[in-house]
């Protein structure tokens, strides 16, 4: 880092990085893509006006879809609703839980870390960031928490995983997921199928749209996720008729020429 904050590669203000320290002493940039892990997953680092946050591709991003938007292939299931099967403690912060049917009982380390729990029974409740999970043994997986949970919940409480957005990434047409998947980000290159790189999710970039450039379509100033990772204007979204599309930011400078730059607000 050069004078007053200053990147001497780029010329530009520094990238901020959050956790601030490599996995393995490798400075991976949002250019690179790796076979190897450099960062916890979930690590945001925000270069100028851009914020990425460092995932895995669960299948290969290959052209044109550096160029449209991803989903996250971790849906929201029954299965991911564990019973306890150790009570928790009002200071402590690990939980074991019954992972029989979470994943086919299949959870290596740490492979849950950068979620969240969700715990509530019997009238109380709490919601903790997973810092750190042992690998499961015999359908019994420990998991450790940011903070103590402050309340006792019972063995066979229901303790509910929500996984990191950003564990497992794809394209919308490869992951071909049953039902509707939030755009998570866009993925500044071509990714290898199980490389680590750095999702884009909030700031200015280029996003193929579907019917046409924004500002060359009536009334396209919003920007919402379309269905195979490109964009929608508000009225082919079809809002206020019978879907409810997601925004993900608005369209950057103005006229009627039309542009595919967009500004993303996913996530800051």
């Amino acid at each position: 880092m050069g004078p007053n904050n200053i990147d001497p590669v780029r010329n530009l203000v520094g990238r901020i990085l959050a956790p601030a320290v490599s996995l393995t002493g490798v400075e991976q940039d949002y250019d690179e893509e790796s076979a190897i892990q450099n960062f916890t997953i979930g690590s945001r680092m925000r270069v100028e006006d851009r914020v990425f946050y460092y995932s895995r591709a669960v299948a290969a991003i290959l052209y044109p879809y550096q160029f449209r938007l991803c989903v996250s292939t971790d849906q929201v299931l029954a299965d991911n609703d564990c019973p306890t099967l150790t009570a928790t403690t009002v200071i402590g912060r690990t939980v074991t839980l019954d992972v029989t049917g979470f994943q086919g009982g299949v959870v290596p380390a740490n492979d849950l870390a950068g979620g969240y729990v969700e715990c509530n029974a019997a009238g109380i409740y709490a919601w903790r960031r997973i810092v750190s999970n042992l690998v499961a043994v015999g359908n019994a997986c420990i998991i450790t928490v940011d903070r103590p949970f402050g309340q006792i919940f019972g063995i066979g409480s229901q303790i509910s995983i929500h996984k990191s957005l950003y564990r497992n990434i794809a394209d919308p047409v490869t992951a071909a997921l049953a039902g509707f998947a939030p755009a998570v980000g866009l993925p500044p290159i071509e990714v290898q199928i199980a490389h680590y790189f750095w999702l884009q999710t909030y700031g200015p970039c280029f996003i193929g749209p579907t019917l046409g450039f924004p500002l060359a379509v009536a009334n396209f100033y919003d920007v919402y996720f379309h269905n195979n990772g490109t964009t929608d204007s508000s009225l082919a979204a079809g809002i206020g008729v019978t879907v409810s599309p997601q925004r993900i930011g608005h369209v950057m400078g103005s006229g009627n020429y039309g542009s595919g730059a967009v500004f993303l607000e996913i996530s800051n």
